[in-house]
């Protein structure tokens, strides 16, 4: 079989597997893979820098706003802060569609040199000249740091960090359906048990005397048992993975560089510890991927839900004081601090119930765990081709800006 090399290096990559390909290729255009991450950086760091100017202002001013704008206010913040969010995704996106969709390598060239050029000098320049950041922060400095943060963003890409979370991102959201199979189950069960907790007027005391770095602090805790928990599960299925194997004939490849017709699959090949460790991150994000959407839809309904049925003065009560105005992550929010910070740890307390759901129970193993591992069992047929076609290789094929490779 002749496979083309890197149409099958990007394969891997797209499948978050950049572990499989060969270490003196991973760096394969390397430059035009960082370019679209470097594009979510200038718009992530532009954003943000109008959001620091909006929200950085005194208290009384920030209350001054607040009576006289109110809702306007917030909503105008909240729509920055989605804008934050996902202004840089797509930007990433559409730069990485038009690197691939130039033929010309000088034009490919100008493009990713432009967008350098542009994070490293041209975008701290001009948000000192617009007012968003003061002149007293000195520009060397902005400029050595987004030097520093282009040699980490390469980094990153050269490891392939950005294809594993791609990867796990994209089929947690073709697998929307069983989160909300999930949900529909697991959220009424466990409103019964947290909605005790959330009229206890103990624990509306205990977090609201909380700092923000302790009520982070309790939620990062909560996130690492339940880190703990899913590594500990995937353990056992890293274990299965290693003794599969494609029976001969199959057509698990059909369509695919790898696409041998009815040959017999080459000898299965041991997988090195990276290449374990690959297969286990993208198993890993792309349940938490779904476990975070849960975290946060359950903070939601306890946001909606306290705004409806509480009224300012039983926020008092149960809080044992006045409650300042809610914040999340600066972001200035139209009700008490109190609600936030218990609707907070109640959803990150969800989020592990949830992950524990997920181990155990059998319907959404089927509908989405069980099509993750057959993923993976099909990147590991290719791995056996790619292995053996190459297995001779003791040199690196010399690669260029236009090697076929993705972000």
């Amino acid at each position: 079989m002749d496979l083309d090399r890197p149409a099958a290096d990007a394969w891997f990559r797209r499948r978050g597997l950049p572990m499989v390909i060969h270490r003196r290729r991973r760096g394969a255009g390397m430059l035009r893979r960082s370019t679209p991450g470097l594009m979510f950086l200038c718009l992530l760091d532009l954003l943000l820098a109008g959001l620091v100017r909006l929200l950085d202002v005194p208290e009384e001013v920030l209350e001054a706003r607040m009576r006289e704008t109110g809702l306007a206010y917030v909503l105008g913040v909240l729509a920055l802060t989605f804008a934050v969010v996902v202004v840089p995704l797509v930007g990433g996106r559409l730069m990485a569609k038009l690197l691939r969709t130039l033929r010309r390598t000088r034009v490919r060239l100008a493009v990713m040199a432009a967008t350098i050029g542009f994070w490293v000098l041209v975008l701290p320049l001009g948000e000192r000249v617009t007012g968003l950041v003061s002149w007293e922060d000195p520009l060397w400095a902005a400029v050595l740091v987004n030097l520093a943060a282009l040699a980490v963003l390469m980094l990153l890409v050269r490891i392939g960090v950005g294809s594993i979370l791609t990867w796990a991102a994209r089929s947690a959201v073709a697998q929307v359906r069983a989160i909300g199979s999930l949900a529909s189950r697991a959220l009424p069960l466990l409103l019964l048990v947290v909605m005790f907790s959330f009229f206890t007027a103990e624990l509306w005391q205990a977090v609201e005397r909380l700092t923000p770095g302790r009520l982070w602090l309790v939620a990062g805790f909560l996130v690492l048992i339940g880190a703990v928990f899913l590594a500990s599960m995937l353990s056992d299925e890293m274990k299965e993975l290693k003794s599969w194997t494609v029976d001969p004939g199959a057509a698990v490849l059909r369509g695919t560089p790898f696409d041998d017709g009815d040959a017999a699959p080459p000898v299965r090949r041991a997988l090195s510890k990276t290449e374990r460790l690959n297969i286990a991150l993208v198993l890993f994000f792309a349940q938490a991927v779904q476990i975070v959407a849960f975290g946060v839809l359950v903070f939601v309904f306890f946001i909606v839900f306290g705004v409806l049925i509480l009224q300012p003065e039983v926020v008092t009560e149960f809080a044992g004081r006045e409650s300042a105005p809610g914040t999340l992550l600066g972001v200035p929010l139209p009700v008490s601090s109190a609600l936030v910070n218990v609707s907070l740890f109640l959803a990150v307390f969800s989020g592990l119930y949830f992950a524990a759901s997920t181990a155990t129970d059998a319907r959404y193993r089927r509908s989405f765990f069980e099509p993750l591992l057959e993923d993976v069992k099909i990147s590991l047929a290719a791995r056996d081709i790619y292995l053996a076609h190459w297995a001779d290789v003791r040199r690196a094929e010399v690669v260029t800006l236009e090697a076929e490779d993705i972000p």
